[in-house]
């Protein structure tokens, strides 16, 4: 396939753009779970992830969003009930997906 320039720099600002607000959310995260861990370290934040793919930031993301789905009650919000084995199945699917991402993207 062939790109024009300009879609290739629309393309790699729009990819600059995506990567900095999940960092973003990332940061967000990295406060949330500091106040839930206390002085435990953190796997999230800006610093460890600023290298990353944006497709494996997307997941992490999600990751996380469906993590608190989780640990949510199932009788807070009705439904949580049937939505439980879905965020579990949609965790395991976002696991492969970042493994097969790592293999892929990390050097021999």
């Amino acid at each position: 396939m062939d790109f024009s320039e300009d879609e290739i720099r629309d393309a790699g600002r729009t990819a600059g753009v995506l990567c900095n607000k999940l960092l973003e959310i990332m940061d967000l995260q990295a406060d949330i779970d500091t106040l839930l861990r206390g002085d435990q370290p953190t796997p999230f934040g800006r610093d460890r992830w600023q290298n990353a793919r944006p497709e494996v930031l997307q997941r992490l993301v999600a990751m996380t969003a469906i993590q608190s789905l989780l640990f949510e009650p199932e009788n807070w919000v009705e439904g949580n009930d049937k939505l439980k084995p879905i965020a579990k199945d949609l965790l395991d699917l976002i696991l492969a997906q970042l493994s097969w991402l790592k293999k892929k993207y990390s050097p021999e």
